[in-house]
């Protein structure tokens, strides 16, 4: 057996034992996919995702490797990211809020190091001198409705959550009390927003989504805070609400049909601030800070609690219809009420997008795609060929992972150890480790590079190590449709030697690269179907997530189906667990 980076040639001997051991690796290998599957079994229902399928000529764990990782369905390995009609400007740390809340209950946010003597309760902020929203900002610190961070700052262009804008409501607003309040189900009473996310609910300014569900850690759009404050404010439009819209917003088409009419009323009654363009609305874009504090003490102006900004103010070229206060309309009869607060509920959240990627199927068998696994995430798995290639053997895999890094904040990196020759006389005896870098991006797109066997142990055939880089996308087919399944199509593309090389270049020996590739469609919400090409043979199978709460994924396939190696297609089955710490 020669090392990894000695091997010119295959011997006779060894290329049988390569065949039969690379299909089966390949298609045992579980996804690292499943692992965030057990992450969102203790939140939320899961769905499942896209599937993969494929296995090369019979070769060391590298194809076991691949398939292990990929087991689970690729893109299960994704952050869920934000609704996706959402563009949040900036990200950092959270600041504390100030919210009183019940006896007992936590003043910070879950992950805040300040403690509520730390915060800083200043009502001027080095970082907001000469911005456009300094009297806003300056105006709501002074009424302490808003606070800074502890190192003095204010960080206008931070994202605001759902219970951080409803402590500003309450702090801004004391409104009686209009309906019983519910208890959500993801807000919890010793939450450190419970008290104020009841309170902006009782008094009308907020809502929840269906099945009591109130999403306090889901950064707000502006649109939302618009509806939010006009609901607040029994705000209604005088006039139609196309004509008020398109003769103000160039963007007046984005505005998302539930809304229309909250943005009309909220417009007509100088409670909109756009910033650097007062035409353009921007009404799906996460809200910063010092959007949430121009919107908030326009609402305070027209409520009367605050004193409109002069025109001299820079603030008032971006404050739409910017006139003198209007009259505040006369009082809304209960029916009234009524029929607005179910007009402005908001529809079903976009979460579901984030949840079928959770628990669900492959998008390749043996070949690797670009997601993998983060800190907190590892696997376990097992594969079987009945037959491997040019024998009448049957043979088995079994291997384990875990992922370190963030992947979309940075990198992630996976590692991966397997046993191979699991029948025969050294069965445990030989191995492998194999690692991938992988980063994730935007609209569903990851890239990564690996090593496959870069150490080996005891006599796996053969012995070479296989460096590739592929890249991954999900491409989603429609919108969300019964029971929020949502079908898509997950394609990778990739370069590597190797075990990816032609059968003619392994048996020469020569070193080259050759390109594979996999498609996995999720035709069902626990199904996937899936196509690849190893570098040497065409593979179609199916993946599986039988149990809906339970994060194991069942990949059976049909390796050669081209008969390329010239002894038949052949059955493999790989089976994979995920696991979250």
């Amino acid at each position: 057996m020669t090392p990894a980076t000695g091997r010119s040639r295959v011997s006779a001997s060894k290329k049988k034992l390569w065949y039969r051991v690379h299909i089966l690796l390949s298609s045992m290998f579980l996804g690292s996919t499943i692992l965030y599957a057990a992450a969102s079994l203790a939140t939320t229902k899961a769905s499942s995702t896209n599937g993969n399928a494929s296995a090369p000529a019979k070769g060391s764990g590298s194809m076991g490797d691949a398939l292990l990782k990929t087991m689970l369905g690729a893109d299960a390995l994704r952050s869920n990211p934000p609704a996706p009609s959402t563009t949040p400007r900036s990200s950092s740390s959270l600041p504390a809020v100030s919210n009183p809340a019940a006896p007992g209950r936590s003043l910070q946010q879950p992950g805040a190091v300040t403690t509520p003597t730390q915060l800083a309760q200043a009502s001027t902020f080095p970082d907001v001198q000469g911005s456009w929203a300094q009297t806003f900002i300056e105006a709501l610190a002074e009424r302490e409705v808003i606070v800074g961070f502890p190192d003095g700052s204010f960080r206008p262009d931070e994202p605001v959550t759902r219970a951080q804008f409803a402590a500003m409501i309450r702090k801004a607003f004391q409104r009686p009390a209009t309906r019983q309040a519910i208890d959500f189900v993801d807000v919890p009473a010793n939450y450190w927003g419970y008290t104020a996310i009841q309170e902006a609910y009782r008094t009308g300014f907020l809502e929840g989504y269906p099945n009591q569900v109130f999403q306090p850690n889901q950064n707000i759009p502006r649109v939302q805070v618009l509806v939010s404050l006009v609901s607040g404010l029994n705000l209604n439009p005088t006039a139609d609400t196309a004509s008020i819209l398109n003769g103000l917003f160039q963007d007046a088409g984005s505005i998302p049909a539930y809304a229309r009419t909250s943005v009309a009323a909220a417009a007509q009654n100088q409670l909109v601030v756009n910033y650097p363009d007062v035409a353009l609305l921007n009404p799906n874009q996460l809200a910063t800070r010092a959007d949430v504090a121009a919107f908030i003490y326009q609402a305070l102006v027209n409520a009367g609690q605050a004193p409109q900004i002069p025109p001299t103010d820079v603030a008032a070229r971006y404050v739409v219809g910017y006139e003198p206060v209007a009259t505040t309309p006369p009082p809304l009869t209960a029916e009234q009420v009524a029929a607005l607060r179910q007009q402005y509920r908001l529809p079903a959240p976009p979460i579901v997008e984030q949840l079928r990627r959770l628990i669900g199927g492959n998008s390749s068998i043996t070949t690797p795609t670009a997601f993998g696994a983060d800190r907190g995430q590892a696997f376990i798995g097992g594969g079987f060929q009945e037959r491997t290639r040019n024998t009448n053997k049957a043979d088995g895999v079994i291997a384990a992972g875990i992922g370190v890094g963030d992947a979309r904040k940075a990198v992630g990196v996976e590692g991966v150890i397997s046993i191979y020759d699991l029948f025969g006389d050294d069965s445990f005896e030989d191995g492998g480790i194999s690692f991938k870098i992988h980063r994730q991006f935007a609209n569903d797109i990851a890239v990564a590079v690996g090593v496959e066997n870069i150490e080996t142990f005891g006599e796996p055939d053969p012995g070479y190590s296989t460096v590739y880089g592929v890249v991954s996308k999900v491409f989603p087919l429609g919108s969300r449709t019964t029971a929020g399944f949502s079908p898509s199509v997950t394609a990778s593309v990739g370069l590597g030697g190797g075990r990816f090389r032609s059968v003619p270049d392994i048996e020469a020996g020569r070193d080259s690269v050759n390109p594979f590739g996999s498609i996995g469609v999720r035709v069902a919400q626990p199904i996937s179907v899936i196509a690849e090409w190893s570098g040497q043979d065409l593979n179609v199978g199916a993946s599986i997530a039988p149990f809906e709460n339970i994060p194991l994924i069942i990949t059976p396939a049909l390796a050669d189906v081209t008969g390329n190696a010239g002894d038949g297609a052949r059955f493999i089955l790989g089976v994979g667990y995920g696991i979250t710490f």
